[in-house]
C-alpha cells in the first residue's frame, strides 16, 4: 500500500494545480473545494503579473499552503510550483465545476511540463496506527492528461506508530515512471459490479528506491540497499478501494470479538481485495538486519525477488544469499524459491462464496480454499551452531549441510494436487562422537562419522488413463546403500479425489496394482555389518555370507511355497547376500487389468498371491 501512497503524492500535485488554473488575479486566498469524497484547501494562488494582465490561463503559477484530504489520508505542502501548463481554459473550467464528475475524469484534464514540491507531508490513519511521511524535493515531469512520465523524490522520512510500538523509516532517492493517475483515482472511487471480470490496469511502470533504513523502538534495524520493480497492476473492488479499506479498519479494530457473520464478511472482502492487484516484478538487494536485543544477531539476504505470472511464465518468488549469525554460530541458505504457486483458487473461493457458506464450510468448500503450491526449492544449506538443547557442560556443535530440498504439489483436480514430488538431496550431518543414542552409537561403531542421506518420492495421476504412477520412491545413504521402488496402479478414477471420504475410499479400494519394481543396492553398509559381526562371532565375512545366503535360499520357499516365482525370488536374494551388489525384482500382474483388493481377500497363503504375478529378478 505504501507504493500506492507514493502514487498519491503525484495525485496531490495534479489535483492541487487545478485550483489555480481558472483564476486570473495575481493572488487569490483561502480556496476550498469539497466534493464529498475528497477535500482540498489552498491558502494562496500566485500567478505571474503578465498572465493576470492578459486575463488568460498562465503557463506558470504557484500554490501555497495546500491541503488535500482523501479518506483517512491528508497531504500538505507549503508550496507547489507548476510550469509549462498546457490545459486549455475550457478544460480548466470543467475541472472545478460544480458537477459530480469523478476525480479520475478531472485528473485526465491536467497537462503540464513540470510540477515541483519542495516538501510534502502525508499523514495516514489506519485503525490504531498512524503513519507520518515527509517527502523532500518532489518532481513530476511530462504530465499529459493526468499521466506522469517521470516522478522523483529526493529523500523521504516515515514514522509509523501506535499505542505500543513505533517504527522509523528513511529512503534515499525514489523514482517512478508512467504513473496513470486517473486509473489510480478510479480504484478508490469506483465500485466494481463484477470485480473478477474487470481487467487489471497498469497503474505505473518501473520504480526504484535507494538506501532504505528502518529502525524500531527496541533498536532492531533493517537496511535495504535498493528496492526496484515494474508494472503495478490493479482493478477496483466491490466496494471500491476506499470502501474496502474502511471495512478492514472497522472490522480489524474488533478482530477479537467479531461475530460469525462479520468474520465471513471480512474473509470475503479479503478475497476480493487480494485479487484486485498484482505486480510484474519487484526485487530488494543488499538486505541487512541487526537485532541488539538477541545477542547481537544479524541477518543478510543478498536478493529478494518476485516475478508475477504471465501467459507463459509461472509466478516465482525467491530469496538468495540468506544468512543468520549469532554468538553460537550461523545458518546459511544459498537459494529459496517458490515457482508456479497461485492464490487464485483461494481468492476466487473467498470472493464467490457467500458469507453464510463461509460460516459453515463443507469439505468441498474447504478444498476450494486451498492454493496451488507449485514447486518449493531450498538449496545450499549450511548449518554450524551449538547444540542448545544439550544438557552437557560442553555441548557439541551441530554441523549439517543440504544440497537441495524440493517439494512439488500442482496440477490440482478437485483442489487436490495430482502431481507430487518430494526430494531431499545430500543432507549431510556430522554424528556426535559422544552420543548415547542407540542408532547413532551403532553407526559410530560401524565407522561412520557423518550421515549423508538422499530421498525421493514422485507420483502422478493421469485422468485419461485412470492410472496412478509411482514414478519413484527411493532412499540413498552415501557409503551405505540405496533402494528404489516404482509401480503403476490402474482403475484409479476421479472419484478417488471426491470430497466425500466415503466415496473416495470406495474408489481407492477399486484400484488395481499392475506392476511393481524394487531395486536394492549395497555400497558399503552390508560389508561393514558383516565385518563387525564376523569379528564378534570370531569368524570371517565370507563365511557369514555363505551362511546367510543358504538361510535365504531355504527360508523364502518355505514361507512362499515352491512355485517358480518363489524359487526365482529366493535364488536372487541368496546370490545378492553372497555377493552384495545390485538386486532388481520386478512383479507384474498376470491379469491385464491388474491385481485388486478383491483378488487378495480370498487368499489364505502368500504362495497363492505369487501365482497371480509374473516375477523376474536379477543380481548385478
Amino acid at each position: 500500500m505504501r507504493l500506492l501512497q507514493r502514487s498519491g503524492v503525484c495525485a496531490l500535485a495534479l489535483v492541487a494545480g487545478t485550483a489555480a488554473l481558472q483564476f486570473e488575479p495575481a493572488v487569490l486566498r483561502d480556496l476550498v473545494f469539497d466534493n464529498g469524497s475528497h477535500r482540498m484547501a489552498v491558502g494562496a494562488v500566485r500567478v505571474p503579473l503578465w498572465a493576470a494582465a492578459r486575463a488568460q490561463s498562465p503557463e506558470t503559477f504557484s500554490l501555497e499552503n495546500v491541503r488535500l484530504t482523501f479518506g483517512s489520508t491528508t497531504y500538505e505542502a507549503q508550496r507547489v510550483d507548476f510550469s509549462g501548463v498546457a490545459s486549455s481554459r475550457a478544460e480548466v473550467d470543467a475541472l472545478l465545476s460544480a458537477s459530480s464528475q469523478p476525480l479520475a475524469e478531472r485528473l485526465a484534464r491536467i497537462s503540464a511540463r513540470e510540477i515541483r514540491i519542495p516538501e510534502l507531508k502525508v499523514r495516514q490513519k489506519v485503525g490504531p496506527e498512524t503513519q507520518a511521511t515527509v517527502y523532500k524535493n518532489v518532481f513530476l515531469a511530462d504530465v499529459l492528461q493526468g499521466r506522469i512520465g517521470q516522478a522523483t523524490v529526493g529523500a523521504t522520512g516515515v514514522e509509523i506508530s501506535d499505542e505500543k510500538t513505533s517504527l522509523t523509516i528513511s529512503y534515499g532517492r525514489m523514482a517512478i515512471s508512467d504513473v496513470d493517475m486517473p486509473a489510480f483515482a478510479r480504484l478508490y472511487e469506483t465500485k466494481a459490479v463484477d470485480a473478477a471480470s474487470a481487467p487489471l490496469t497498469r497503474i505505473h511502470g518501473a520504480f526504484s528506491i535507494d538506501d532504505i533504513d528502518m529502525v524500531d523502538e527496541q533498536g532492531l534495524s533493517i537496511k535495504i540497499a535498493r528496492l526496484a520493480g515494474r508494472d503495478f497492476l490493479a482493478r477496483p473492488t466491490r466496494e471500491s478501494w476506499t470502501g474496502t479499506t474502511e471495512q478492514f479498519v472497522t472490522l480489524g479494530n474488533r478482530s477479537d470479538d467479531l461475530t460469525e457473520d462479520e468474520q465471513a464478511r471480512l474473509l470475503s472482502t479479503l478475497g476480493d481485495f487480494l485479487g484486485a492487484f498484482d505486480i510484474g516484478f519487484i526485487e530488494a538487494t543488499g538486505f541487512e538486519l541487526k537485532d541488539p536485543s538477541n545477542d547481537g544477531a544479524t541477518g543478510r539476504i543478498r536478493r529478494l525477488a518476485y516475478t508475477g505470472a504471465t501467459g507463459t511464465q509461472p509466478a516465482d518468488a525467491r530469496a538468495e544469499g540468506f544468512e543468520v549469525t549469532d554468538k553460537d554460530g550461523s545458518v546459511k541458505i544459498e537459494t529459496m524459491s517458490l515457482t508456479g504457486f497461485s492464490l487464485k483458487p483461494t481468492i476466487e473461493a473467498l470472493r464467490t462464496t457467500s458469507p453464510d457458506a463461509l460460516r459453515d464450510l463443507d469439505p468441498a468448500a474447504m478444498r476450494a480454499l486451498l492454493p496451488t503450491l507449485g514447486t518449493l526449492r531450498i538449496s545450499g544449506v549450511d548449518i554450524d551452531t551449538l547444540d542448545k538443547d544439550s544438557d552437557a557442560k560442553s555441548p557439541e556443535r551441530i554441523k549439517a549441510t543440504l544440497k537441495e530440498f524440493e517439494f512439488t504439489a500442482d496440477d490440482p483436480f478437485n483442489s487436490v494436487p495430482t502431481n507430487i514430488r518430494v526430494g531431499l538431496q545430500n543432507f549431510a550431518i556430522a554424528l556426535p562422537a559422544n552420543s548415547q543414542e542407540d542408532g547413532i552409537k551403532d553407526l559410530l561403531a560401524l565407522g561412520y562419522a557423518t550421515l549423508d542421506l538422499s530421498f525421493m518420492l514422485s507420483a502422478g495421476w493421469d485422468e485419461t488413463t485412470s492410472q496412478l504412477t509411482l514414478r519413484e520412491v527411493s532412499a540413498k545413504a552415501e557409503d551405505m546403500g540405496s533402494f528404489s521402488l516404482t509401480g503403476v496402479l490402474g482403475n484409479v478414477g476421479k472419484d478417488v479425489f471426491d470430497p466425500d471420504t466415503a466415496v473416495a475410499t470406495v474408489a481407492l479400494v477399486d484400484a488395481r496394482a499392475k506392476s511393481l519394481e524394487l531395486t536394492v543396492q549395497n555400497t558399503g553398509l552390508f560389508d561393514r555389518f558383516l565385518a563387525q559381526t564376523a569379528e564378534e562371532q570370531k569368524t570371517t565375512p565370507e563365511a557369514l555370507r555363505r551362511s546367510y545366503g543358504t538361510i535365504a535360499a531355504v527360508a523364502i520357499p518355505s514361507m512362499l511355497g515352491n512355485s517358480e516365482q518363489a524359487k526365482t525370488l529366493s535364488q536372487a536374494v541368496a546370490r545378492f547376500i553372497a555377493k552384495p551388489g545390485r538386486l532388481t525384482i520386478s512383479a507384474e500382474a498376470k491379469e491385464p487389468g491388474g491385481l485388486g483388493v478383491a483378488d487378495l481377500i480370498g487368499l489364505t497363503e502368500p504362495a497363492a498371491a505369487l501365482e497371480k504375478l509374473n516375477i523376474t529378478a536379477k543380481v548385478e
